[in-house]
C-alpha cells in the first residue's frame, strides 16, 4: 500500500554465548544482509531515494561483558558496520544510526548461557545492575531517531 520504505530497524537478536554461529549469524550477518537488500533500493546512485537504517546494536560494542564474549564481540561488529555506513550517508544518500541500548528488561536478559559456561550466574548478575523497560527503551530509540542523533 505505501510503495516505499523509509525506515529500516534492524532490531533481532539472540543471547546465548553456546550457540556462536547462531549468535553471529542473527546479530552482526543478519544486519548486514538487510542492509545491503535495502541499500540496492535506496542507494541514489542508482536513482533511489535515500533512506534510514536503524541498527539496534548495545552498549557492549563498546563496553563488553567479559562472560559473554561472542555476544558483545557480535553488537560490536554490528556498531563498527553502522558506523561505515553511517560514514557513506554523503555518497549513498543513506542516513545509518546505531541504538545502543543498556540493560534493557526482556527475556533475553533472563535466563541466556555464558561462553563456555565460565559463568552460570551471569543473568542473574546482570540484572543486579539498573536495567530499563522495553518502553522506555522504544521512547528513548524514537527521541535519537527524531533528534537526527
Amino acid at each position: 500500500k505505501l510503495k516505499t520504505v523509509d525506515l529500516l530497524i534492524n532490531g533481532a537478536g539472540i543471547l546465548d554465548d553456546n550457540q556462536i554461529e547462531r549468535t553471529i549469524a542473527v546479530n552482526f550477518t543478519g544486519t548486514v544482509n538487510t542492509t545491503t537488500a535495502i541499500m540496492d533500493f535506496w542507494d541514489k546512485r542508482k536513482g533511489g531515494p535515500g533512506g534510514v537504517v536503524a541498527n539496534i546494536c548495545s552498549v557492549t560494542g563498546f563496553n563488553s561483558i567479559y562472560q559473554v564474549p561472542v555476544y558483545s564481540a557480535s553488537k560490536a561488529a554490528a556498531l563498527s558496520f553502522t558506523m561505515s555506513i553511517a560514514k557513506l550517508a554523503h555518497i549513498t544518500g543513506v542516513t545509518a544510526y546505531s541504538i545502543n541500548p543498556g540493560i534493557t528488561n526482556t527475556v533475553l536478559v533472563h535466563k541466556f548461557n555464558s561462553w563456555l559456561n565460565v559463568e552460570p550466574r551471569v543473568a542473574e548478575l546482570l540484572l543486579e545492575h539498573p536495567t530499563q523497560t522495553t518502553l522506555q527503551c522504544a521512547q528513548n530509540f524514537v527521541k535519537a531517531i527524531e533528534a537526527n542523533q
